[in-house]
Order: structure tokens, then C-alpha cells, then sequence
């Protein structure tokens, strides 16, 4: 297994060294791997000076490493780079060295024991500068922070933005001390642009590590702020051209594997750390930047998306949701319309259905009575000519069977005959006067009559017609008692009749306020919702309509095979429906009853 070492410049957690250590990781692990035990160490510089932390770091990796050769050693940073190349002899006598800084080695020391390979980490001083100033074209004045230990870095930087100088003053921060620099910083004048570059102060160090400088140095600056550090992007700075740090550990495990694979590390090409525009969003919106601005392929880091960016997915759903709801709220609303307007022409149709239906319920009460008046006066003239008529024709023909020149047998046989003849056509003619208008009704009340028509019944359809009366039946309007007499009338015809029954039975009774008749058949019944679906039962019809018209109701019960049972409850007073008799009425059944008796 072969083994490599980095030596990072650096305490651990300075913000560039994990990014370039994973990088390296990364790069040593990819396909085809090789056996590799891979170590990190870090020249802690900034806190103990580079003689004092030099000397601890080399005791350290000669006892933690006297067992373990080392065949490549990675020097992060020049610093680092004179560290490895102090102590090479000592500590890494048999390993090849990679480095990765701003200045390539001479040759000379590249070709040095088992050799040096490089990637050189460009400084692009100059182009950040000259972005800053296209950025923003009414700058005045440029100041640089550019402070090192080693006055060759400074020189390099000076020698980079020399051409700037004949067009615009350029002024280089030369404060020792972190706490003056954050001072002049803070008294430059607007109208200016700053180029944070590094700041190190002199041996012991301050113990401050670059990006919290350039932190400190851009929360202190009332200018923008740009740099030239891939690590001090999201500090403050607007950004720039700076290396990659990621991409940079990826070249050098690139070439450490070229050396691990035999490849001397003096032939392998130099090669030069990737350049890339970076910059922070939130800088650009505190400078009002425009993005459209800044060079093509620049990255932007730390870039809060827009709602429409984040919640895209999401919102697109709401929208969906929100017009379907629209939709239907749009169809809902329109059938909320068409539904009132329906429930307008039903409610006018149903308006118009009530007044017909008021209306015909009030010509059939008109009509019932008018049907009342009707007969009572067929009855009327029946009674007063016809039947008077053939009373006097029959009291004729008994005066003809007394007369002394009639009494031929043949004749008084005829005249017999006869007078049967006219005596039953009288009878007939009286019989229907009482259907017509039952005279018996005003004459000895509803009880009395129902007995009286209950006994015609069985006569006439050869049926057993019981009837029952209460006591205590009191006084009733005449128009209630005819209600209740055409009802029964109507109910024992039709059991009689239609129903094909044997047996009936009439209850009269009262009960408080109201008085009921009941009449109940063993007829063979029927379908009453067929029949009031068929339109047909105008009797019942009628019955109902009687009814109503004295303020009660009927209630017919009744199913094939079962017999029927008909009952009416109506109030016993007078009823609002009441029609008046004639004072003919009254003589017409006392003649009614005069000819009965003469009969």
C-alpha cells in the first residue's frame, strides 16, 4: 500500500483546507483505485509563526510517521512548500512532492531527489479589478488589501495591477495590525472599490484566519469589496475571479496518482488551477448588480430562489386547483342561476295548479249543490204533477170499479189491472222523488232517514243492510245531515252493486263536536291507488269532495278480496259550505207526506 501525506498550510478548520482535502480524497479514490493510506497535517502558521510551527510539525511527523515511508507529499500553498523541501531529507527522503501555489519552482529544484510536480493556482488580481471597474464605471478610486509576510507575494500583486495605475489611483492598504486595517477600510471614501487579497500580520500571528478578515474587512467597509479567494465568497465580498478550490484538489490528486503510477513528477506538465467568475447573490442585490451584467458562465452562489423557483410544483398545483375551483364555482353560479329560475316557473306553475285546483274544488262544491238544487226540484215537480197526476188517475179508476154500469167481470178485471199499474208507477215515481231529494231527511232527521233508506236497500238488491244509531246524535246542520246521507247512500249502492257484497253494515255515532258514519261491506273489494290512477271512481270523488265541502274528511279502506270500509267524520254544526233550502222545500215535503198518506 502506498502512502501519501498533505501538508496544508493552515490550522484544520481554515475554510479552504477541508474543501481541498476532500477534493484530493475524492481524486485518490476514483476508478481504477489504488491502495492508498492517505494522511493530512496542517502547518498552524497564522497562530504560532512559520519558524515555531515548522519545527513542531516536523517533530510531530518524524515520530508519527518514523514506520510509515512516504512516497508522495502534497504542499498546499508556498509556505507549506518550503516546509516539505527544509525537512525533505529528514522526514520524506524517498517521496515525490506535488505542489499546488501561485509561483512554480525553478527547474532546478524540480528535478531535485525523486522530483516535483506542480499546479499552479492563478492570481487574477488583474481581472477581478478590471470586472470590479466594468461593474462599476463611476469608481474614482481602487484600494487594495495586500499585506504578506513574504514581500515577494506583495511584489507579485503590485507587478499584476501595475497597468491600472494610468488609469486610476490605485492605494495599497499597508496597516500591520488587523484592528488599523478595519479602520482604514472604514474611512475610505464612497465612490471606491476594494481589493481584498490576503492580510497577515508579523510573526507570533494573530491567530485570525483570511476569511474572517476579509469578513471583518467587508462588514467594515461602506464600499463594495471584491477578491481573488474561491473561500472568501459568501464573507462579504462581492466576488471574482478566483481559483476553484474544489477543482484544484482534483488536479492534485489527479497528479499524485500519475506519480503513484510511475510517472516522474519533473515531466508531468504544470498545470495551471481553474478560473472561474464567482459571486455572492445577496452582495449583488445589497450593490444593485444586475446579473445580465456579469461575464458569461459566472457562478452565483448563495442565491435565494424566488417563490416561483422554490414552491414552482406547488404553485402550479394551487393555480390547477384555484381555476378548477373557478370553474366550478362559475358552473355552480350558473346552475345556482337556471335552478331559481326553474324554482320561479315552478313556483308560478305550482301557483297556477293551487288556483286551479281552488277553483275546481270550488265548482265541484258549486256543482254538488247546484246537482242538490236540481234534484229537489225534479223531485218537486215529480211529486207535485206527476205523481199528484197519477194519484188522481188511480182515485179515477177506483171511482170507475163502483159505478153500476162497469161491473162486467172482464171489465172490472181490466180496470184491476189498471189501477195496479198506475199504483206501482206512483209508487216508482214516489220512490225516486226520495232518491232525488229524501224528503224523510227534513221531515224525521238523519237517523230516521239512514234506517228508513237502509231498509229500501234490502228490498231493492236483496242484501242484509244492518244499522246502528248512538242516542245522543243532537242537533245537526242540514247541511251536514245531507253530507252524510248522500255518503251512505253512495257507500251502500256501490257495495250493493260493484262490490257484489251480502252483508252491510251503517254506524251513526258522535263523538264530542264531530259525528261519523261508517259503512262496511263484504264485497269483493278493490285497488283504490289503481282506481284514483285510472281516473275512475267519480263516486268517490264525489264522497271526498261532500266531505270537504262540510269541513271534514273520508278515510276508504279497502284492498282486492277484503271488502271495503268507508268512513266519514264531519263536524256536527253549521259548516261554512252550507247551502240554504227554500222555503219550497218545506212545502214540498209536507205534500210529500200528504200523498204518502193519502196513498
Amino acid at each position: 500500500m502506498r502512502s501519501v501525506l498533505t501538508i496544508h498550510t493552515g490550522t484544520e478548520d481554515f475554510p479552504a483546507n477541508p474543501i481541498l482535502d476532500a477534493a484530493i480524497r475524492r481524486a485518490l479514490a476514483s476508478p481504477p483505485a489504488l491502495p492508498i493510506a492517505y494522511f493530512a497535517e496542517y502547518l498552524e502558521v497564522e497562530r504560532f509563526g512559520e519558524q515555531h510551527a515548522g519545527l513542531a510539525l516536523a517533530e510531530f511527523v518524524r515520530l508519527k510517521y518514523r514506520d510509515r515511508p512516504i512516497d508522495v507529499v502534497i504542499a498546499i500553498t508556498s509556505t507549506a512548500l518550503r516546509f516539505v523541501l527544509a525537512h525533505r531529507n529528514t522526514l520524506f527522503p524517498d517521496a515525490a512532492v506535488v505542489f499546488a501555489g501561485l509561483t512554480v519552482p525553478e527547474a532546478a529544484i524540480r528535478r531535485t531527489g525523486r522530483g516535483l510536480a506542480a499546479v499552479r493556482v492563478g492570481s487574477a488580481y488583474a481581472n477581478t479589478l478590471r470586472l470590479a471597474l466594468q461593474l462599476h464605471p463611476s469608481t474614482e478610486r481602487v484600494f487594495v488589501v495586500a499585506n504578506s509576510t513574504n514581500p515577494q507575494n506583495v511584489e507579485a500583486v503590485r507587478d499584476d495591477l501595475r497597468l491600472f495605475a494610468r488609469q486610476i489611483p490605485l492605494t495599497y492598504v499597508a496597516e500591520k495590525t488587523v484592528s488599523r486595517l478595519l479602520t482604514a477600510v472604514a474611512a475610505i471614501p464612497p465612490r471606491s472599490v476594494i481589493l481584498h487579497i490576503w492580510h497577515q500580520e508579523p510573526p507570533p500571528g494573530h491567530g485570525i484566519n483570511p476569511e474572517e478578515i476579509a469578513r471583518l474587512v467587508a462588514r467594515a467597509a461602506q464600499v463594495p469589496v471584491y477578491g481573488v479567494i474561491d473561500s472568501n465568497i459568501g464573507s462579504g465580498i462581492v466576488g471574482g475571479i478566483v481559483r476553484g478550490t474544489e477543482e484544484t484538489g482534483v488536479g492534485v490528486g489527479d497528479i499524485v496518482r500519475q506519480v503513484l503510477a510511475g510517472a516522474k513528477p519533473q515531466d508531468i506538465p504544470v498545470e495551471n488551477a481553474p478560473l472561474v467568475a464567482t459571486f455572492d447573490w445577496r452582495q449583488l442585490k445589497r450593490w444593485h448588480i444586475d446579473p445580465s451584467q456579469l461575464p458569461r458562465g459566472s457562478e452565483i452562489r448563495f442565491q435565494v430562489p424566488t417563490v416561483w423557483e422554490t414552491y414552482r410544483g406547488s404553485l402550479i398545483g394551487i393555480a390547477a386547483i384555484i381555476a378548477a375551483q373557478l370553474v366550478l364555482i362559475i358552473w355552480l353560479l350558473a346552475e345556482r342561476t337556471t335552478r331559481r329560475y326553474a324554482e320561479q316557473r315552478i313556483g308560478q306553475g305550482e301557483k297556477t295548479l293551487r288556483l286551479s285546483y281552488e277553483r275546481i274544488r270550488e265548482l265541484t262544491g258549486r256543482l254538488i249543490n247546484a246537482q242538490e238544487a236540481v234534484r229537489a226540484q225534479i223531485a218537486r215537480d215529480l211529486h207535485d204533477d206527476v205523481c199528484q197526476d197519477l194519484v188522481g188517475v188511480s182515485m179515477a179508476i177506483r171511482g170507475l170499479k163502483g159505478s153500476p154500469q162497469l161491473q162486467n167481470a172482464g171489465t172490472q178485471h181490466a180496470l184491476s189491472d189498471l189501477h195496479r199499474w198506475t199504483a206501482g208507477i206512483a209508487n216508482g215515481l214516489r220512490r225516486l222523488s226520495h232518491e232525488l231529494h229524501p224528503a224523510a231527511l227534513q221531515l224525521l232527521g238523519l237517523g230516521a232517514a239512514l234506517k228508513a233508506h237502509c231498509i229500501e236497500v234490502e228490498k231493492r238488491y236483496d242484501v242484509q243492510v244492518g244499522f246502528t244509531a248512538s242516542e245522543e246524535i243532537g242537533r245537526v246542520a242540514p247541511d251536514v245531515e245531507l253530507c252524510l246521507f248522500r255518503i251512505a247512500q253512495e257507500a251502500l249502492r256501490n257495495g250493493a252493486v260493484h262490490g257484489d257484497a251480502r252483508r252491510l253494515r251503517v254506524t251513526l255515532a258522535r263523538s264530542g263536536t264531530d259525528l261519523a258514519v261508517s259503512v262496511i261491506d263484504d264485497g269483493c273489494g278493490f285497488d283504490l291507488e289503481a282506481v284514483r290512477r285510472d281516473g275512475r271512481g267519480l263516486g268517490l270523488v264525489s264522497v271526498e269532495e261532500r266531505a270537504r265541502l262540510v269541513g271534514g274528511d273520508v278515510h276508504i279502506v279497502t284492498a282486492p278480496g277484503q271488502g271495503t270500509t268507508i268512513l266519514a267524520r264531519v263536524p256536527a254544526g253549521e259548516s261554512p259550505a252550507a247551502y240554504q233550502r227554500a222555503p219550497a222545500e218545506k212545502t214540498f215535503a209536507t205534500r210529500l207526506r200528504t200523498s204518502e198518506t193519502h196513498t
